[in-house]
């Protein structure tokens, strides 16, 4: 299935969803415009916020076009929402920025991933991409430097409490777990009176891979070519391109096959998507041709065509087709599975671009994950 059999209404979502605004941009705006077709207008908003890129298409209506009705309705909900995130992501930056530099001064070794890293090199405005925490890798001899770091700043692992004023610990079959079954310690959570916040949240990573993931690659070397960068107007250090390149698709592929992630509704979105397909624009074409053969070398070349191949059903020449057909699995039945990271591997009714668009698509599921996270 292509996009070009999707509703009007997720045809303009992909047109207003622009991080870099162009004339296509407008062109395909102006082409909706011209066709007069009728709108579902609460199904556009729904998507525009499960998709992740509110903050985006309310930046684009504020800045781009008319603010009228003959656009949509209710634009002042878009153009908040970019607004409010401006606000909000100058918090965490803030926050997360003291972070790095505790992490600094204690010499712990790290690479800073997703959101915070995309917004200083990827995204010219980082008032467009939502984040939620501060992802980190590092070796897991470093964890416990770092979870001190993390205690003299004020953050405890657990969940926050109903009136959101402290941090629960977990409970102790959740901690067992997740020592034995994943390469993630427990969040890292401070509480805060910030209320286009309300908690800052801290992700420590101790590998690329999940542990019943086929591949696998050395830490310490990742660690050792990390670039020195500044993110969150501080002195820090993030993945080398490719490796960042290789953790976004990963973490596309976990969360979109994952039992929890598709209970939770956030197992696929267009801004995992648009990620992929911004990071593969600034990156050296050098590097994108050595892309085939790393990822094959430490066994994700099937996550990565998973990546790529939907980035490009989405964005069509997205990704160099050179790049993506070297990645080609023989057996492509995969990617309408979920569940196998989990061990209870299941089969999707729908087509990608059929469930991307379909809020309701949990419904599919047997049963819900066995993951705890009390």
């Amino acid at each position: 299935m292509t996009v070009t059999t999707l509703r009007p209404e997720n045809d303009l979502l992909l047109a207003l969803a622009e991080p870099r605004w162009s004339r296509d941009s407008a062109d395909a705006v102006q082409k909706w415009r011209d066709a007069r077709e009728p709108m579902d207008w609460p199904y556009f908003l729904d998507q525009v916020l499960c998709q992740q890129v509110i903050c985006t298409v309310g930046r684009n209506l504020g800045r781009q076009l008319p603010r009228d009705k003959s656009i949509l309705p209710h634009l002042w909900i878009y153009s908040a929402a970019y607004e409010t995130n401006v606000r909000r992501n100058r918090s965490l930056f803030a926050e997360f920025g003291r972070v790095l530099q505790a992490l600094n001064q204690r010499e712990v070794r790290y690479a800073v991933r997703k959101g915070p890293a995309l917004c200083a090199l990827v995204y010219d405005d980082p008032g467009i991409r939502r984040m939620s925490d501060l992802d980190i890798l590092i070796d897991r001899e470093s964890l416990n430097t770092a979870a001190e770091v993390l205690a003299e700043l004020g953050y405890a692992q657990g969940v926050p409490s109903p009136g959101g004023d402290r941090v629960v610990p977990h409970e102790r079959r959740t901690r067992m777990f997740w020592a034995v079954h994943l390469n993630n310690a427990l969040p890292f959570l401070k509480t805060t009176s910030d209320p286009d916040v309300r908690w800052f949240e801290i992700d420590l990573c101790f590998d690329l891979f999940q542990k019943r993931s086929a591949g696998s690659v050395d830490v310490r070397a990742v660690l050792d070519r990390a670039r020195q960068v500044v993110i969150c107007g501080e002195p820090s250090f993030a993945l080398d391109p490719l490796d960042q390149l290789l953790d976004l698709c990963l973490h596309l592929y976990k969360e979109a096959a994952s039992l929890l992630s598709i209970t939770q509704g956030r197992d696929l979105n267009l801004a995992r998507f648009l990620d992929v397909r911004e990071t593969v624009r600034v990156t050296p074409q050098a590097l994108l041709d050595r892309l085939p053969r790393y990822a094959k070398e430490i066994g994700a070349d099937r996550e990565l065509y998973f990546a790529l191949h939907h980035t490009c059903q989405l964005y069509p020449g997205a990704v160099p087709d050179h790049v993506v057909d070297q990645l080609e699995p023989q057996d492509r039945a995969y990617l309408d599975e979920y569940g196998g990271l989990e061990g209870r591997t299941g089969r999707w009714k729908q087509g990608f671009v059929d469930r991307l668009f379909n809020s309701d698509r949990w419904m599919e599921l047997p049963s819900a994950s066995s993951i705890p996270m009390t």
